[in-house]
């Protein structure tokens, strides 16, 4: 029968060898493919089923690209914590009276806490993703032959670069410090007035002086890479500035690993110096 608007000499009927071939085309007839309609569905509800590993790629993706703003956004709120715990702790040096009166002022803040609990887990979060983003290049990478060499010659291209190697160590030798730092001067908070006399205590073992030096020795090592590497990866770093940029981080590095490597030592001399005074 024709139906309406065929054109002439059209049917809606199909023919027989039509239907079966149909019936048996996988492209037209999934259930004709038993690879396919074994297969089991195990794609998460809201994505597509043919994607469930494309989509557990993007995750992948996702989480490394996290990854790399939050190390170096973490490590630049560490350097800048380091700057004015530098500038505080050196009042014990020039001024101690100061000194103590800056800490018995900052431990009645109350938002002095809660700023440590947050740098406390800036500096957890910084050196585990560091590790994680290092486990995922090598996995990306596979084995490599031979040494790795770096495009950085001579003079302090080549001591960056060694930093660089060297990150992991001087990370751990840092985390090291920190829990011994925080169980000689926060977990029992000296009262008023005695914080520089607990610092003295705490120095006056050699095992405790020999790592603060080693603490403050790391940071310049850690710094004299890690500046530029951060700006690098939060896309800061341009061909017009690299050089202004890359100055600055070794002047920082400078700065603040001498500062922290010599400041026990000269506090320690500075208390010896006034208790032979007469």
């Amino acid at each position: 029968m024709m139906s309406p608007g065929s054109p002439a000499g059209s049917t809606d009927a199909v023919s027989p060898a039509a239907t079966a071939a149909t019936a048996t085309n996988p492209a037209t007839n999934p259930a004709a493919n038993p690879i396919a309609a074994s297969a089991p569905d195990t794609a998460p509800p809201g994505l597509p089923r043919a994607g469930g590993q494309a989509a557990a790629a993007v995750v992948v993706v996702q989480g490394a690209s996290a990854a790399a703003w939050l190390i170096p956004i973490s490590g630049l709120v560490l350097v800048l914590f380091l700057v004015v715990h530098l500038a505080g702790v050196s009042l014990a040096l020039l001024d101690p009276m100061g000194f103590e009166q800056l800490a018995a002022v900052l431990h009645r803040q109350p938002w002095l806490q809660p700023l440590e609990l947050a740098l406390a887990a800036a500096l957890l979060l910084h050196p585990l993703l560091a590790l994680l983003r290092s486990a995922s290049n090598r996995q990306a990478r596979g084995a490599v032959a031979g040494p790795q060499r770096s495009r950085r010659d001579g003079g302090l291209e080549a001591a960056a670069a060694l930093a660089g190697r060297w990150a992991p160590w001087s990370g751990a030798l840092l985390l090291v410090f920190l829990v011994v730092h925080l169980a000689q001067l926060r977990l029992h908070r000296p009262a008023a007035g005695a914080e520089l006399e607990a610092l003295l205590a705490a120095l006056a073992s050699p095992f405790s002086l020999g790592l603060y030096g080693l603490a403050g020795a790391a940071v310049g090592l850690h710094l004299l890479q890690g500046h530029e590497s951060a700006h690098r990866s939060l896309g800061w770093l341009e061909p017009g500035n690299r050089q202004r940029i890359r100055w600055a981080g070794r002047a920082l590095a400078l700065t603040l690993g001498t500062a922290f490597s010599l400041l026990p030592i000269a506090l320690v001399l500075r208390a010896s110096l006034a208790a032979g005074m007469p």
